[in-house]
C-alpha cells in the first residue's frame, strides 16, 4: 500500500535505535570524565593547589553534561516514531473501512513499540545496551598505556604501546612481574588503566561501554578446574550460551560445534572429575568459543598442564589461528609457544622492550638470556650444533631442524 510505503521511508529502524544508544552514552562517558576531574579539582582546591574558578569552571561543564543528557532522553525520536505508526494503523483502518488490518502495517507497529520501549531503556542504562561495530581491523590498539596496583608500588606497566592485527596470532612473554598478565586484566575490564587508552576494533574502551566491549572478548586462565561451573562438559558450554539468552533450541548446535573446535565433542555428558587437565582446558576454550569472541586471549593456559596437555592447547591456538577469523593472544612464559606465533612481545620490568617474528625476537638470545628468559629448546640445539661447526637456518621446530640436518 502507498501509505505503508511513505511511511517506511520516515520510520526509524534497529541502526537508529543503536545510534541513539552511542549518543546517549557518548555524553555520559563524558559526565563521568567530568565529575572525576570535578573530584580532584575539589581536593586540590582544599589544598589551596588551584582557584576556585578551575573548580567553578569543571562544575560548569558537569553542568552542560547533564543538561544534554536530558535533553536527549526529553526529544526520544521514538516517541514520534510509535505515533507515526498509530496513525498508520488509523488510516489503514479507515482506507479498508474497517476491514483485517494490513499484516505489514501491524509489523510495523510492533516494530515502533519495540524501538519506543527500548530507546527508554537505554536512557535508564545509560546507553549500555549500544552495539559497537568494527570500526578497523586493528584487534586491539594500545596506547601510553600506565598501571601501578597502589600510589607507592612500580609501574606494573610503564609507558606501553602496540597494535594487534584482526587474525594474528601474538604472544606476549615476560618473566613473573613483567607486566604480561597485568595487560590481559586490563584488556577484559579488571583493571583500569592509570594513562593511557586502548581500543579494540576502533572502539575506545571506558566503563560505559566495557560490557559491550567484552562481547569482543573471549579468556582462558591458567587453572582448568577454576573454570568448571558445569555438572557435564555440556552444561557447561551452555552456561555462558544462558547467560546471552540464547534461544535454547540453538543451544545443542552451538554447543556441538565449539566442542568439535576443541576435539571434545565425544566428552559431552562426562563429568569434570573424568577428565585430564588437557580435556578440561580443551573444555574451557569451548565454552569461550561458543560466544563467538573475535579475540580469544589465553592467559598462562599451558603452565598447569603435563606435557601432552600443553601440546594440545598449543595445536588447538594454531587451529585456530590458520582458521583466519580470531585474534590468538597467549600470554605465557613458555618460550617454545612462540615459535608459532605471528607476532612475540616481549615485556619486562612493566615495559615492552621487544616486538617482532618469532625469528626477530630469538636473534638476540643474551638479551633474553639478560631479562630471565629461557631459550626454546629447538634454538638451544642450534646454539650447540653452531658450537661443533654446524651451521643451519633458524627452525620453527625440532621436526623442521631434523629435516635441515638429513638433507
Amino acid at each position: 500500500m502507498k501509505i505503508i510505503e511513505e511511511y517506511n521511508k520516515t520510520a526509524l529502524t534497529d541502526n537508529d535505535l543503536n545510534d541513539y544508544k552511542k549518543l546517549i552514552n557518548e555524553f555520559h562517558h563524558k559526565l563521568a570524565e567530568s565529575k572525576a576531574e570535578l573530584s580532584i579539582a575539589k581536593e586540590k582546591y582544599a589544598k589551596l593547589e588551584v582557584e576556585k574558578d578551575e573548580v567553578k569552571k569543571i562544575k560548569a561543564e558537569v553542568s552542560f553534561q547533564k543538561n544534554e543528557i536530558a535533553k536527549i532522553a526529553n526529544s526520544n525520536p521514538f516517541v514520534l516514531n510509535f505515533e507515526n505508526a498509530k496513525k498508520l494503523i488509523k488510516m489503514v483502518k479507515s482506507e479498508n473501512n474497517n476491514a483485517e488490518i494490513d499484516e505489514e502495517a501491524i509489523n510495523a507497529f510492533v516494530k515502533a513499540k519495540q524501538l519506543l520501549k527500548e530507546s527508554k531503556i537505554s536512557i535508564q542504562d545509560k546507553g549500555r545496551g549500544i552495539k559497537l561495530e568494527k570500526n578497523n581491523d586493528i584487534a586491539i590498539k594500545v596506547s601510553n598505556l600506565s598501571f601501578k596496583y597502589a600510589p607507592d608500588f612500580p609501574y606494573a606497566l610503564n609507558n606501553v604501546n602496540f597494535e594487534i592485527k584482526h587474525g594474528e596470532y601474538v604472544t606476549i612473554i615476560g618473566h613473573n612481574g613483567s607486566g604480561k598478565s597485568t595487560l590481559s586484566k586490563i584488556f577484559i575490564g579488571v583493571l583500569k588503566p592509570e594513562e593511557g587508552s586502548y581500543e579494540i576494533f576502533g572502539n575506545k574502551v571506558h566503563k560505559n561501554n566495557l560490557d559491550q566491549i567484552r562481547k569482543f572478548l573471549g579468556i582462558v586462565f591458567q587453572n582448568p578446574d577454576n573454570q568448571f561451573i558445569g555438572s557435564t562438559v555440556q552444561a557447561d558450554i551452555a552456561f555462558g550460551l544462558e547467560n546471552k539468552r540464547v534461544e535454547p533450541h540453538l543451544m545443542p548446535e552451538i554447543i556441538l560445534e565449539a566442542a568439535k573446535k576443541v576435539r571434545m565433542e565425544n566428552f559431552l555428558d562426562k563429568e569434570p572429575l573424568n577428565l585430564s587437565g588437557g580435556q578440561k582446558q580443551r573444555v574451557a576454550i569451548a565454552s569461550a568459543l561458543a560466544l563467538n569472541p573475535e579475540i580469544l586471549i589465553f592467559d598462562e593456559a599451558t603452565s598447569m598442564l603435563d606435557p601432552k596437555g600443553n601440546r594440545e592447547i598449543k595445536e588447538i591456538m594454531v587451529d585456530l589461528r590458520n582458521q583466519g577469523n580470531k585474534t590468538i593472544i597467549s600470554i605465557t612464559h613458555d618460550m617454545d609457544e612462540i615459535l608459532n606465533a605471528d607476532k612475540v612481545i616481549v615485556m619486562n620490568g612493566g615495559k615492552m622492550v621487544q616486538i617482532g617474528t618469532p625469528e626477530e625476537v630469538l636473534k638476540d638470545k643474551d638479551f633474553l638470556r639478560s631479562i630471565k628468559l629461557d631459550i626454546p629448546f629447538v634454538g638451544t640445539v642450534e646454539e650447540a650444533l653452531a658450537e661443533q661447526g654446524i651451521t643451519v637456518n633458524h627452525s620453527k621446530d625440532m621436526k623442521e631442524l631434523v629435516d635441515q640436518l638429513c638433507k
